[in-house]
């Protein structure tokens, strides 16, 4: 598609980089989804939690992809400033590893620690479905984003043990 973001439309336009989300799918009919989204107005209902069983195999597996893009030499997996300054000056896309919802974490961060070494560097707790770390925010115009509870005691935790390990 013309929309889609390459490597080669992105160095020709400047791009030096950015966040490089890993993303779990929810089971849903992404169609009929975009259609309601198409309308003036809308709620879609939050998606069902995904377990981390199931979350942390399309998690790996997305982060192996971004693992060999990095090893064919079309990006660099940056993890922290000097290395983000290193690849842009030599012209690599710029890859900040991100996690957009926490579903593929245990609650002992164990799969957290195994993420991190291998190079993420941002994480977004929630998404746009609920899991252990906090309540998500649905699809919905006109809306706030501030709705909800927010993050549950194993997401405070998450929060503070992201703080603690950087």
């Amino acid at each position: 598609m013309a929309g889609h973001l390459d490597r080669g439309k992105a160095l020709s336009g400047g791009f030096a980089g950015g966040f490089f989300a890993i993303w779990v799918p929810s089971p849903i009919d992404a169609l009929a989804k975009q259609a309601q989204m198409n309308q003036p107005a809308y709620d879609l209902p939050l998606p069902p939690a995904i377990e981390t069983s199931r979350a942390v195999g399309v998690a790996l597996a997305q982060a192996g992809l971004l693992h060999r893009l990095e090893a064919a030499g079309w990006l660099s997996i940056c993890t922290s400033v000097n290395a983000l300054n290193t690849a842009i000056t030599d012209g690599k896309l710029a890859a900040i590893m991100h996690m957009e919802g926490a579903e593929a974490i245990d609650r002992d961060f164990v799969n957290l620690d195994m993420f991190r070494r291998a190079g993420l560097r941002s994480l977004g707790p929630v998404w746009s479905r609920p899991n252990r770390f906090g309540y998500g925010v649905p699809f919905r115009f006109p809306s706030s984003g501030d709705i909800g509870p927010g993050l549950t005691e194993d997401g405070k935790r998450l929060v503070r043990y992201c703080d603690q390990h950087g």
